[in-house]
């Protein structure tokens, strides 16, 4: 009750608006706000249109007064939308729509990549089901808004602290973050949200360097200090075990991100470089005769090898060092990653870790700065990451494949605590529907928290990196919170659909795409093509292969599909050769689109002769060959077929559109998402043998019967039971 009455404060205590579509639109809800019967979209759409219209009245968009109009009109359409939607509930052609909230006082359970916990409906029923986690991050702006925030729904934040926050002097602690802190805490569990603490070991004091000069030092990105320094430690330790042990008691505190987009490749620079180097050489070859066999050497001795330089952005000349330099420099990043990780456990115990890593590994450069997917993934509980699509195909296509990935190093939930839906000191138009075709994506493919960049704003510099963000538009935050809102209500079916075990594998080899970089394409065009013929891929890091991993991960698989891999580890063919010869007995196999890895890392030529065995299921096909039609008659040789389909009404390819299905309690579940600004042709689900379905949307919030033949307007979710 308490809650419903500092709700309908709130909402008494907003400006009036005005406006045609804002006068119909106050006349039509005012009976529905006297009666308190809003549903969760009613009352997140109520705040919206209020907040927006009185930053239209006042002086916020001076500053950038082209996103002055696109507001008023977004706040128009957002009010028109629903004066609709509520004149149907009115007249009885359409229901409020009642949206589970997390139980406070519980955290989510991690269950394989899902999180579960209790949820409590509008009329008090309880029971355990995934929970999908979405909210803003990260500064003040975001801070002091939280109460609004918190109205509108979202149950997840980030914050973050590093040593200088702490520390700003020697000798002196600074307790106002700690105070800041515990104020943030507090309102969030008020309302039901988690946050995430982001550990920022980059905001550094100038006094740490004044005192240790020789840790100044340029590794890549933020990192800006000699990580392995006993001084750095030190510092980590003075900062963090002041300051976390203070955090340990807020209930609102559920997760931490260790570090921020960590890369590194200046490594050279460093002054622990060298004596880290021989020591993982010597480690890996014993002695350096090993080592000069492996590269073609002639090294006296291991501390006649010496570090390498980074290589320049751009494709490099085919080095064999390269690879134990790559594989170096992403042990020891993750190494140092995952003790920071324990001593943040020491005082956090009991709280999900993930790696904050920007989410991508594929281009020749990437690799070389110190970003293992499967190095990273084995520090903490979570997939942590920080990226987000752009519109267009090919970025969906990437994110997908990013977070695939990491889904094959790890089986654990993904959280995205940076969405970059987006983009920074951004003034131009931004479709609202593509941030919940965006959103909703993730989600199918694996998303299971979402801190949406960013809730912060700067009305004295236009060039503030949070211009035209969150704050600044009105459509673009309704959809990301409305998608939050269905992902919570329609979670079981969502989470059925991203949690199929995959039944067909894409190989991710390191080296081939240090040494290949033209197979980042085959890879990509590869999972698109399994994709389009209505199956679900896991693209899996050569480590997997190599750890003997593979038929404990995926226990369904039948094909492993390498796209184009000349270049392989040793560990990693040996466990394809098991692959495959167990595949001679129960129909597994492999699909070589392109080359076959007939090469080492560092060069020398392999038997590939396996590949030639008759008695193993290998299939070929030609690098321009990665189409869905001719991927899906590949893999029926292996008995891998999906059991439905979605295609233009004539059977030809539907175009810019991602689906997925499941069953889920003896229920064919689907999902569609429109990935364009266009619509789509007529389109029909099949069955496989062919016959047509029909589904209703779950995602609408009205009605909209059951449909054979539809179409997707620009950027639609569909989401719904088949028959």
């Amino acid at each position: 009750m308490k809650h419903i009455l500092l709700l309908t404060a709130a909402l008494a205590s907003l400006p009036l608006m005005a406006g045609d579509a804002l006068d119909a639109y106050r006349k039509e809800v005012k009976p529905f706000l006297e009666e308190k019967k809003l549903d969760a979209y009613g009352k997140m759409r109520h705040l919206l249109i209020n907040r927006f219209q009185s930053q239209l009245e006042g002086s916020f968009y001076n500053n950038v007064p082209e996103l002055r109009e696109p507001a008023r009109r977004e706040v128009e359409e957002m009010a028109a939308a629903e004066t609709r939607r509520l004149q149907a509930i009115a007249a009885g052609k359409a229901s409020a729509v009642p949206v589970p909230v997390r139980k406070k006082g519980e955290y989510p359970r991690i269950d394989g990549a899902k999180l579960v916990q209790n949820v409590v409906w509008p009329d008090g029923k309880t029971e355990e089901r995934p929970v999908y986690l979405f909210g803003f991050g990260a500064f003040r702006g975001m801070w002091s808004d939280l109460d609004f925030l918190g109205e509108l729904g979202i149950n997840y934040i980030q914050a973050e602290v590093g040593p200088s926050h702490v520390y700003p002097e020697e000798n002196r602690y600074d307790d106002r973050r700690e105070r800041e802190f515990r104020t943030l805490t507090g309102k969030a569990e008020k309302y039901g949200i988690l946050m995430d603490l982001l550990i920022s070991p980059h905001y550094l004091p100038q006094w740490f360097f004044d005192k240790n000069p020789d840790a100044k030092v340029h590794l890549g990105g933020f990192l800006r200090v000699g990580l392995n320094r006993p001084a750095t430690q030190e510092l980590m330790r003075k900062c963090y075990g002041k300051f976390l042990p203070l955090l340990a008691s807020q209930p609102a505190l559920w997760s931490v991100s260790v570090t921020n987009e960590p890369v590194a490749f200046l490594w050279h620079k460093d002054v622990d470089t060298p004596r880290l180097w021989q020591e993982y050489l010597t480690e890996k070859y014993r002695t350096i005769d090993g080592l000069n066999r492996k590269w073609g050497t002639e090294y006296a001795d291991f501390k006649a090898v010496k570090p390498v330089l980074a290589p320049p952005r751009g494709p490099f000349a085919f080095d064999p060092r390269l690879y134990d330099w790559t594989d170096f420099n992403a042990a020891r990043l993750a190494g140092w990653i995952g003790s920071l990780g324990k001593m943040t456990r020491e005082y956090l115990p009991g709280k999900p870790q993930g790696t904050k890593m920007i989410q991508r590994n594929f281009k020749q450069y990437d690799l070389m700065q110190g970003v293992d997917v499967y190095y990273f993934t084995r520090n903490g509980e979570l997939n942590g990451f920080d990226g987000g699509t752009r519109p267009g195909a090919d970025s969906f296509l990437h994110q997908m494949v990013a977070r695939s990935l990491l889904l094959g190093a790890r089986k654990a939930p993904l959280i995205n605590s940076e969405h970059h839906l987006l983009r920074d000191r951004n003034v131009d138009p931004v479709p609202a529907g593509f941030v919940r075709a965006a959103f909703f994506t993730d989600a199918l493919t694996g998303l299971n928290g979402s801190v949406a960049w960013n809730w912060d704003w700067d009305g004295s510099n236009r060039n503030s990196l949070f211009i035209g963000l969150f704050r600044y538009r009105p459509r673009a935050t309704e959809e990301y919170v409305r998608t939050g809102l269905d992902l919570m209500r329609l979670a079981p079916d969502v989470a059925a659909i991203s949690g199929v075990e995959p039944e067909v594998g894409i190989l991710y080899s390191r080296a081939n795409l240090l040494w290949n970089q033209e197979s980042i394409e085959t890879l990509n065009r590869t999972f698109a093509a399994v994709s389009a013929a209505g199956l679900q891929p896991v693209v899996i890091p050569d480590q997997v292969l190599a750890s003997g991993e593979l038929a404990e991960r995926f226990p369904e698989l039948k094909v492993l599909i390498l796209p184009d891999v000349r270049y392989l580890p040793d560990e990693a063919y040996a466990g394809l050769e098991v692959f495959m010869q167990q595949g001679f007995h129960d129909n597994r196999g492999v699909l070589a689109v392109g080359g076959l890895p007939e090469l080492t890392p560092y060069g020398k030529k392999r038997d590939t002769a396996i590949f030639d065995d008759t008695a193993v299921s290998v299939e070929r096909l030609a690098i321009a060959d990665a189409e869905a039609g001719k991927v899906a008659r590949q893999l029926e040789k292996f008995a891998v077929k999906p059991a439905v389909s979605l295609t233009a009404a004539d059977g030809k390819p539907a175009l810019n559109v991602f689906f997925r299905s499941a069953v889920r309690d003896g229920r064919r579940i689907v999902a569609a998402v429109n990935l364009s600004d266009e619509p789509t042709a007529e389109l029909q689900w099949r069955d496989a043998s062919g016959k047509p379905g029909a589904m209703t949307d779950a995602a609408s919030l009205t009605p909209e019967g059951v449909k054979t033949n539809f179409r997707l307007a620009p950027w639609q979710v569909v989401l719904g039971e088949l028959n």
